[in-house]
């Protein structure tokens, strides 16, 4: 799944920032199973979220500006329709088909991504 790929990016993200060994731009994107210009949209929605992320060359690799990290949660819970209905946050994923595993239930994936103050 495409989702889970991107959460497993910003995981490795955040652990190579973290950890100051992200390496050049190219580097980067490399490891973590994208462009160069991804990466940089990557950064660029993360920087939208009030988490700056820059590349220092004394070091080479890419920091974090204003805080210490990402903290990325990751859910996966059988909604019934009321809660499908009510739902207010995350990303509903209803073009799933029937489970027979899951009782034909809906599937529904969030992610909440928590930063630290600055």
């Amino acid at each position: 799944m495409e989702f889970i790929r991107q959460i497993e990016r910003l995981q490795l993200l955040n652990k190579l920032v973290n950890e100051q060994r992200t390496g050049s731009p190219e580097e980067l994107a490399e490891r973590i199973g994208v462009s160069r210009a991804k990466l940089y949209l990557i950064l660029e929605e993360l920087k939208d979220q009030r988490i700056g992320i820059r590349f220092d060359k004394k070091i080479n690799s890419f920091v974090f500006e204003n805080c210490k990290g990402l903290d990325l949660v990751f859910s996966f819970k059988v909604l019934d329709t009321q809660e499908s209905v009510t739902i207010t946050a995350g990303k509903s994923l209803n073009y799933f088909s029937a489970s027979k595993i899951l009782d034909g239930s809906i599937f529904s994936l969030g992610m909440i991504s928590h930063q630290d103050p600055c």
